[in-house]
């Protein structure tokens, strides 16, 4: 097989890398020369996937940082990377317009990642360049020149691509970027991001065939036949929890709701998780002593969930075989309102739907047990459904994840779940803490949406084999 070259930039925890991997035409494949990252728990995910010797751990805006990547990656055939979306309100180390203009779009701190993105890309001129971003990238303008004209960022983008020699227009289109839907390859998730493919060669880039265009793969279909997860419920200071009066105020009906899902639960178990049915018959006794209490309903509801927690750690509810991955696949801590909340929310409903009296989702216990603030925003829960894809899984998990509430367990899907929803490889492990697990999984691309892409540009090199192919073959 000859071995097409990548160097990922701003490379995450691998998404882009572990799709292009994946990626395969007739006796080419593509091969992780070297990865860029700046973040440690990301670079030791990549380390432990590649092998230390491909990883390069920096800043790309440093100059020693750069040179290793100059040493290092001489002739490398494809260039990947989606720099931060905020860095993008101007484009990168100019090479046209005016001097005025250069010199503004040169001088923009929020430019700094995008101009030594692409001072890489002048300087190593891979044949291939593949850039990706967020969505709203195309309908963002900016100021670029001194008469405040605005343009749109993503043809700036273009523009700049092809003051270094790039041909950057798409086979079949008017235009020089694409909107892809990461659902339409093959990911059970909606993700929407700008990829523009560029090449050194003077031919049209080409778009990347959808497989899964009009059978989208749904969350049930990833995640439902993985281990029960319950989480441990917090007990800290729960007599200042907001809205605990409305939990006192409905108290039986925020019972009934947990021990209902706790019931619903003991049919999906699996054969070594027989403990979920044991935890639910002890804690129905514990249930029924507390269900019509009148007064102490705090003090009665702390021992409740003390009796479940224990429950939990006891029956080793969140242990199942000597899964490696068991780490990621736990469930973070909530506090008892909101398992209430995920326990009565409908399958794909959310709070603005759960919040509005003309809604069919409606709930009075819902709407009043709602803690933030309604004037900003009422989407803050959502809760998903098996027989559609998920939302986009955003890097804002590590600070919560209420709005990836899971279809049928009282929680918030785990590091594993968002994984498999961004299309990762079921036995890709991702290090560092949870937090760092999220971040991870959140910014990167989706890998199965990467190998679409990266089959798109095998094949333009093998049915170009004139033109492109001895140019990869020479440099090996």
């Amino acid at each position: 097989m000859t071995k097409v070259k990548i160097l990922d930039l701003f490379a995450g925890g691998g998404g882009f890398s572990a799709g292009f991997a994946n990626s395969r035409n007739s006796d080419l494949e593509f091969e992780l020369h070297r990865a860029l990252e700046i973040n440690e728990e990301a670079c030791l995910t990549l380390e432990n996937r590649y092998g230390s010797h491909r990883v390069i751990k920096g800043d790309i805006t440093k100059q020693s940082v750069k040179d290793r990547i100059l040493n290092d990656c001489k002739g490398v055939d494809v260039i990947i990377g989606g720099p931060p979306c905020q860095t993008f309100s101007l484009a990168g180390p100019a090479r046209s317009g005016s001097i005025e203009m250069r010199e503004q779009l040169r001088n923009d701190p929020r430019n700094t990642l995008y101009k030594h993105f692409l001072e890489l890309v002048e300087k190593l001129k891979p044949p291939f360049v593949v850039f990706e971003n967020v969505e709203g990238m195309v309908s963002k303008k900016v100021e670029t020149d001194l008469s405040q004209k605005q343009e749109k960022v993503i043809e700036l983008v273009c523009d700049e691509l092809e003051a270094l020699g790039y041909h950057t227009k798409v086979d079949g289109q008017d235009r020089r970027y694409q909107v892809l839907n990461s659902a339409d390859y093959g990911t059970p998730q909606v993700r929407k991001r700008i990829i523009i493919i560029a090449n050194r060669f003077n031919i049209d880039n080409p778009m990347p065939i959808q497989s899964h265009v009009s059978n989208y793969r749904t969350i049930g279909d990833a995640i439902k036949d993985l281990p029960i997860r319950l989480p441990i419920i917090s007990t800290s200071r729960m007599e200042k929890l907001k809205n605990i009066e409305t939990l006192k105020k409905y108290y039986p009906v925020s019972l009934d709701a947990f021990m209902d899902r706790m019931e619903d639960l003991t049919f999906h178990v699996h054969s070594e998780q027989q403990g979920i049915k044991e935890l639910n018959y002890q804690l129905k006794d514990f249930y029924e002593n507390i269900k019509t209490r009148k007064n102490y309903k705090i003090n009665a509801l702390h021992n409740f969930i003390n009796f479940y927690n224990l429950l939990v750690e006891k029956l080793e509810i969140n242990r199942f075989g000597e899964n490696p991955f068991n780490l990621s696949h736990q469930s973070r801590e909530h506090n008892f309102r909101d398992v209430v909340i995920f326990s009565l929310m409908k399958q794909g409903s959310n709070s603005a739907r759960f919040m509005n009296p003309i809604n069919e989702d409606y709930d009075i216990v819902l709407d009043e047990l709602y803690p933030y603030a309604r004037s900003k925003h009422k989407d803050t829960y959502v809760k998903h459904s098996w027989d559609r894809p998920s939302n986009t899984i955003l890097a804002h998990m590590e600070k919560d994840g209420l709005k990836f509430i899971h279809p049928e367990q009282p929680r918030t899907f785990t590091p594993y779940e968002a994984a498999l929803l961004q299309s990762f490889p079921d036995d890709y492990r991702f290090y560092g803490g949870r937090n760092a697990q999220f971040r991870q999984i959140g910014n990167a691309v989706p890998p199965k949406m990467a190998e679409a892409i990266g089959n798109a540009i095998l094949k333009t090199i093998s049915d170009n084999r004139n033109i492109i192919r001895p140019e990869i073959i020479e440099v090996k």
